[in-house]
């Protein structure tokens, strides 16, 4: 096991509504008078995960966990009314009901695709952004996990013939599952998400809490056929805007689901301190991993301490 800070249960749970009937699922862990930091989880879809609690000194931090809506036990699981806008006024509708002016913005994957988001949404309530193996929902980054040509399916390309076997480009490959993800058979649906999540999991995605893998897919799909509801390279053009804002970056120099060129570039633009490790995945498993992210909060706590 990694050196990391304890995993504790929540010091107490809450259910907020928000907009279109959705409820969510809300954790609160650390000291209530530490630097309140959001952590926004994998997916889209994923749901809550207390695994990065690890990352975080309990001491230093007020630290809030969510399931975004429609996943983890938010409620109803759907795909309406479940766009990256929503995803940004929910995390506002948290800070205004907790009483929060500022808060630090962490994220994995897509959580730090939304973290970004929310701070070039409204940057004069983030104090500071955490972000680690981060997404951004471009052209480069599907090709570098779907396409057969990127990175992943030259890594494994016996698994990569298994869930792209006619060798679809990677907007019709994510056209054809989606397709079938939404078909009126239901066993249709259940293959198509069986092998949608048989090749994230070779990419490392981490295995999630919750069992209902049909709708995390489905949900994982509204976002990709959608193009994350972002223009291309929206969040690396607006990223410049915030190169005063204290930010700390962790990636894998072999991530083979986010690219570390792309992240690469959102580090130059935000001026980010970015920490490099050669492992993939970042799983509590992961030493190199765990200990860089520790390391990252703990320099964090020092400079938001010394403003």
């Amino acid at each position: 096991m990694a050196f990391s800070y304890p995993i504790d249960a929540p010091r107490q749970v809450y259910h907020l509504a928000v907009a279109h009937g959705h409820q969510l699922e809300i954790e609160e862990h650390g000291n209530r008078d530490g630097f309140p930091v959001f952590v926004c989880h994998d997916g889209p879809g994923a749901g809550l995960n207390r695994a990065p609690c690890a990352y975080f000194n309990p001491r230093h931090y007020r630290i809030f966990l969510y399931s975004q809506r429609g996943c983890g036990n938010s409620t109803p699981h759907t795909c309406e009314h479940n766009n990256l806008d929503l995803l940004i006024a929910d995390l506002e509708l948290i800070r205004e009901h907790f009483g929060l002016s500022r808060v630090i913005l962490a994220g994995e994957g897509f959580g730090a695709m939304l973290a970004l988001s929310y701070a070039l949404a409204h940057p004069q309530q983030v104090s500071a952004l955490l972000l680690w193996a981060s997404l951004l929902g471009t052209r480069e980054d599907c090709a570098w996990s779907l396409g057969s040509s990127g990175a992943a399916a030259q890594f494994y390309p016996q698994q990569y013939h298994l869930f792209n076997p006619i060798l679809l480009a990677p907007d019709e490959l994510v056209d054809d599952y989606y397709q079938r993800l939404f078909d009126a058979n239901e066993l249709v649906q259940i293959e198509a998400a069986k092998a949608w999540g048989a090749w994230q999991q070779q990419l490392g995605r981490q295995t999630m809490e919750h069992d209902n893998h049909l709708q995390l897919t489905k949900l994982h799909l509204h976002y990709r056929v959608n193009r994350f509801f972002l223009a291309e390279e929206q969040l690396l053009k607006g990223a410049y805007s915030l190169n005063k804002m204290p930010t700390y970056m962790v990636h894998g120099r072999y991530d083979l689901r986010c690219s570390f060129a792309q992240a690469q570039r959102l580090a130059n633009a935000l001026q980010a301190q970015l920490q490099i490790v050669a492992e993939l995945g970042c799983t509590l498993e992961n030493e190199v991993y765990c200990q860089a992210l520790c390391r990252a909060t703990d320099h964090l706590y020092l400079q938001l301490k010394r403003s």
